[in-house]
């Protein structure tokens, strides 16, 4: 059976592996609201939340923050959208979003509480506040920009506070249609495609204040030229918010989703306060019916520079702290790519069956830790076919490394949206095979390659070049080459002959003899092309800058003299400073001398024999005490 005909869903499909908040087309939606997977860690984090949540519903609270971490790819963002969808309700592709997770749920508790969160009609108000925020960042920045989608969402035109605040005064006056088409009928365009140019239509603009609300010329002018601006207090905009919530009955929630809050704020004391005095303020004057929800790259404590009484304040204005680890992402991949048909997985069990004793001699690591390992059992085998349960683990810490050596890697997942699409573009490499087939951990390289800085890529492709012109390359080196700079900065697996050839099977019926000695001769032309070093039995990656150092090194002539000089200097100057020898209960004065045999090279071959003679001892005739020790090249270099 071909790999591409054992997975339950298209492994071609397009996965949304980087979510993203502002994206709401129903396609993305639908796939978002129907592949997500409730982890048992995002259980642990759902059951919190809708303890906090559900209690909020039936008793008045000001606790309404809650402060979602993780680091980068680890699903907070996708976690907050779902969220807000969730808690609003919406219809998508015909169905409640409620509907789509009927039976992602295991605890029938908590599903229930998640229809009783559902059960009150609830807006959200979800945006990214580094995109939606003020150019100008000043220390009410995150005043504005919540002011701006909370007018926004009411239909005024919240990005200039000028016109927003009139379009609410008119709102209030039960006008707005009739300004709009007293507007639309003297300047001939409609009123919210003009309103963000409104200064170049004052006249427009002050006939129809005089004909839409009795207002006199002269006022209307003034109040086109007067110097009101965008200044807002937050007093101000929480009664606004508190005016639209009461009006909408009862039970009714807004909940303000705001992703990457703690990049937006950074180590700004100014706007941790800011979001601290509005989250405060929307507590005390709303008491549970508007919410605010954020998200962040780090835990609260991390942000936030400021001691004392103003950061147990801020603390407190976030009772409901998240903490997203990704620890759970193999369950994910798992469900969303790699989940198998009946039939495929039938085979695969009676596959495993048969050929588990090679399996297990096949991933036999070389002193690794304890869980880089291969296949348990045949339903783990089904579960993670064409992977092997060790790149689950590894591939995380690969990504991770990337990130932290690499300016560009910054921008690489660790979490969830990387590991998704490395998965399946690996996965896609090897549609075409049969059950035999196993994704090899270099396939991984090409979801990172285009994240790399350029020395790195750089190195990967003057080799992938050289092995396409024969130029003593062949295309195996250069799969080679992309495992170990996979694995450098790793130290789970050494990066010896052993593993790398492990980390190359791409086949049950691999001969593991063969491969080790093909894998030993690809490391010896990339090691006399200097794309890699070898230190002992461990190999490791070289980027151009390494590359030219290493080349400098060799081509570096070494003075033999100057060796035996030194060692001798180390020798007797630093191990043995002492001039006397102690024999029985005697000293003796001693002479030395560094008896040099040259094999090769001075730097090559050179062995030396360091050799101490006892120039004053007494014993039988013809006889001297000599000691006697040797220093090999390895030790010299």
């Amino acid at each position: 059976m071909k790999i591409q005909n054992m997975f339950q869903k298209d492994i071609e499909r397009d996965i949304n592996g980087v979510i993203k908040v502002m994206q709401d087309d129903d396609r993305s939606l639908e796939q978002e609201l129907s592949e997500y997977i409730i982890t048992k860690e995002l259980r642990r984090h759902f059951r919190t939340f809708f303890d906090n949540y559900t209690k909020a519903i039936d008793q008045p609270t000001d606790k309404i923050g809650v402060w979602i971490s993780g680091f980068f790819g680890s699903g907070k963002s996708h976690f907050l959208k779902i969220l807000s969808y969730l808690l609003s309700n919406q219809e998508v592709c015909g169905k409640r979003a409620i509907d789509y997770f009927a039976d992602k749920f295991d605890d029938p508790m908590m599903y229930a509480q998640a229809v009783k969160s559902v059960s009150v009609p609830t807006q959200s108000i979800l945006f990214n506040i580094d995109i939606e925020g003020p150019l100008t960042k000043d220390k009410t920045a995150v005043l504005r920009v919540f002011a701006k989608m909370f007018y926004n969402h009411c239909g005024f035109y919240g990005d200039d506070l000028k016109i927003a605040k009139l379009e609410r005064f008119i709102e209030k006056q039960g006008k707005t249609q009739q300004f709009r088409e007293a507007f639309e009928k003297v300047n001939g365009a409609p009123w919210t495609e003009t309103r963000d140019s409104f200064a170049f239509f004052e006249d427009d603009i002050v006939s129809v204040l005089q004909s839409t609300l009795g207002m006199s010329e002269q006022a209307a002018r003034n109040w086109f030229n007067g110097e009101e601006t965008n200044e807002l207090s937050i007093a101000q905009l929480v009664a606004d918010i508190q005016e639209y919530v009461d009006g909408k009955g009862k039970d009714f929630r807004l909940l303000f989703m705001v992703d990457e809050v703690g990049q937006y704020i950074g180590d700004d004391g100014d706007l941790m306060i800011n979001l601290q005095s509005l989250v405060e303020e929307i507590g005390i004057r709303c008491h549970g019916k508007v919410w605010v929800m954020v998200t962040s790259q780090e835990a609260i404590d991390s942000v936030v520079h400021i001691t004392g009484n103003d950061f147990s304040k801020i603390q407190g204005r976030f009772n409901t702290r998240l903490s997203l680890s990704s620890s759970s992402v193999d369950e994910v991949i798992k469900k969303r790519v790699l989940a198998k048909t009946d039939a495929a997985d039938q085979l695969l069990r009676m596959v495993y069956d048969k050929e588990h004793a090679v399996l297990k001699n096949l991933y036999t690591f070389n002193n690794p830790v304890l869980d880089i390992k291969g296949f348990t059992d045949g339903a783990e085998f089904s579960a993670t076919f064409p992977f092997v349960p060790y790149q689950f683990i590894v591939i995380q810490k690969v990504l991770a490394e990337i990130r932290k050596h690499g300016n560009s890697g910054k921008h690489l997942s660790g979490g969830e949206r990387s590991m998704l699409s490395g998965f399946q573009e690996a996965a896609q490499d090897v549609k075409d095979k049969d059950e035999n087939a196993l994704v090899p951990f270099h396939l991984f390289y090409n979801t990172v390659h285009t994240f790399l800085e350029s020395p790195i890529r750089r190195v990967i492709d003057r080799c992938q070049t050289a092995a396409d012109n024969h130029d003593g390359l062949e295309q195996q080196d250069v799969s080679v080459l992309k495992l170990l700079y996979l694995v450098r900065y790793i130290e789970d697996i050494k990066a010896n002959i052993d593993n790398i050839s492990i980390l190359m099977i791409d086949d049950i019926r691999t001969d593991k003899i063969a491969l080790r000695a093909s894998v030993s001769a690809s490391l010896e032309r990339l090691l006399s092309q200097n794309y890699i070093s070898r230190n002992g039995d461990t190999y490791a990656f070289l980027t151009d800058e390494e590359q030219d150092i290493a080349i400098d090194i060799k081509n570096t002539p070494v003075d033999s003299a100057q060796v035996i000089t030194s060692i001798a200097q180390t020798v007797y100057g630093e191990i043995y400073p002492s001039k006397k020898f102690k024999h029985d209960k005697y000293d003796f004065a001693y002479d030395q001398y560094i008896d040099e045999t040259l094999n090769g090279s001075a730097c090559g071959g050179m062995r030396l024999r360091i050799v101490t003679v006892a120039s004053d001892y007494y014993g039988a005739p013809n006889e001297r005490l000599i000691m006697d020790s040797q220093v090999n090249n390895e030790a010299i270099v």
